[in-house]
């Protein structure tokens, strides 16, 4: 009785990841399909389906977009490829640490439906794909520990691909995976020397892959002039004066007229709000002398003036991982809308009750802790010492490479990013699924990093 007690439950621990993937991948499409579309998606979109393409949109969100459009028509699709990714990585993992099922269970779902990755997980963002193929990458590479089969590395590759190539700052979140992989791809004889050469030839490949993609597109569009705009209409309404080019501000717009219009949380409302307008960054073209004038004219203010550009980045900085005030619009946490651009297709809301209903206790929380960054990263501080503390086990491997993978990627973030809950996916899902490692998988379990067999080995077949 004992044996068949103990296969049961070796069954149910194999299969139950699986069919709670299953179950949340069919909530998720059931809550909102076809996804939930802002303006950058919508632009996206326009781009994948013969648009003027430039790379302010990541060039390789367009292309698999373009792909799946042949299939079916929208954003549904898209929508779908990330849920399955995102589902299948939690499953991997919790098969990976050889879990018990209600252990497994618990960490999926408390993953999966802690409010920020459940709330952002609507969407068809870049954001989202980001956080979705680094999720099945590292679940794809805990498997390839624990199985010691290869093939796991290989499925790991495209994710990792398909992360750092939608996203134009991925590459810090990659970089310790791609360690990891080498680690893994190196063993038993994993020197740091054949790991940091393993690691480098998987960043090549990466790098090198996205690089063939962005160079397709029609127009290349430097990101640092929104940044370099910002921070010069900061600068100059603390100093009183105006700093900004005049080839970036409207004939007449003086400082107090741009106090009245800037924000500390996005750059939208200065852009949109000022009577005499002022240069949308990303839309018209900058000659290469316009470009030298800016660049001059930012870092000599930042000079001229560091504690305002230090005071402006700090605002900016806690307005990103702080909650978010009720005033601000809800656009800046959710969007649910299915937002048009150009001829795209008219696309259909999600017209269910869940959805409604999910929506509104979104509108209730947009302006809590509950969806704001800093409870994530305050989780993912308690998760780093244990999980260290673990750093021997197949469970410590994996929560080290999420804490330090969502630590790079937030790095830059906290310089450079508005105030939009997205931009802070995957550096609160991963805190989440970290802390959710440490806490629930047991301590006994110490087995080393299997070994990698040979692709030719029989457990390959």
């Amino acid at each position: 009785m004992k044996a068949r007690s103990s296969d049961r439950g070796a069954v149910l621990a194999t299969a139950l990841p699986w069919l709670i993937a299953v179950g949340g991948f069919t909530f998720d499409i059931a809550a909102f399909w076809p996804g939930q579309m802002s303006f950058d998606s919508a632009y996206a979109w326009w781009q994948a389906r013969g648009g003027f393409t430039t790379d302010i949109a990541p060039p390789m969100f367009v292309v698999v977009w373009r792909i799946v459009d042949v299939l079916h028509e929208g954003p549904a699709l898209m929508f779908a490829l990330h849920l399955a990714l995102f589902w299948s990585g939690l499953a991997l993992i919790g098969r990976a640490l050889r879990l018990a099922a209600w252990r497994a269970g618990a960490m999926m779902l408390i993953a999966a439906f802690a409010p920020v990755p459940w709330l952002l997980r609507g969407h068809v963002w870049t954001d989202v794909a980001l956080f979705s193929a680094l999720l099945f990458a590292i679940g794809a590479l805990a498997q390839a520990q624990a199985t010691r089969r290869r093939r796991w590395l290989l499925a790991a590759v495209p994710a990792l691909v398909y992360a750092a190539a939608v996203r134009h700052n991925a590459l810090p979140a990659v970089l310790p995976i791609a360690i990891w992989f080498g680690a893994i791809a190196m063993s038993p004889a994993a020197t740091r020397t054949r790991v940091a050469v393993a690691a480098l030839a998987l960043v090549a490949i990466v790098v090198a892959t996205v690089a063939l993609v962005n160079a397709g597109v029609q127009r290349r569009v430097p990101l640092w002039p929104a940044t370099a705009e910002w921070d010069l209409a900061a600068i100059s309404i603390d100093a009183g004066e105006m700093l900004l080019p005049a080839f970036m501000i409207g004939p007449g717009l003086d400082v107090p007229e741009l106090a009245a219009a800037y924000r500390d949380w996005n750059i939208t409302p200065m852009l949109t709000n000022t009577r005499h307008g002022m240069r949308d960054p990303f839309m018209e073209p900058f000659t290469p002398a316009q470009l030298a004038e800016l660049k001059a004219a930012w870092l000599g203010a930042i000079r001229a003036h560091p504690r305002a550009w230090l005071a402006h980045h700090w605002r900016r900085a806690a307005a990103l991982v702080g909650v978010h005030d009720a005033s601000w619009p809800h656009e800046l946490v959710y969007v649910d809308d299915e937002i048009g651009y150009g001829d795209n297709p008219p696309i259909a809301r999600n017209p269910t009750a869940l959805h409604r209903s999910l929506m509104q206790t979104a509108a209730r929380l947009s302006a809590t802790s509950w969806l704001a960054g800093w409870p994530y990263l305050l989780i993912g501080v308690f998760a780093a010492l244990p999980a260290w503390q673990r750093r021997r086990e197949p469970a410590g491997n994996v929560a080290i490479v999420l804490l330090a993978s969502a630590w790079l990627y937030l790095g830059p973030l906290l310089v450079l990013a508005p105030a939009e809950l997205r931009y802070l996916g995957w550096t609160c899902l991963a805190s989440v699924v970290a802390a959710t490692i440490v806490a629930l998988v047991p301590r006994s379990f110490r087995s080393r990093p299997a070994r990698l067999v040979a692709s030719t080995d029989r457990t390959l077949r």
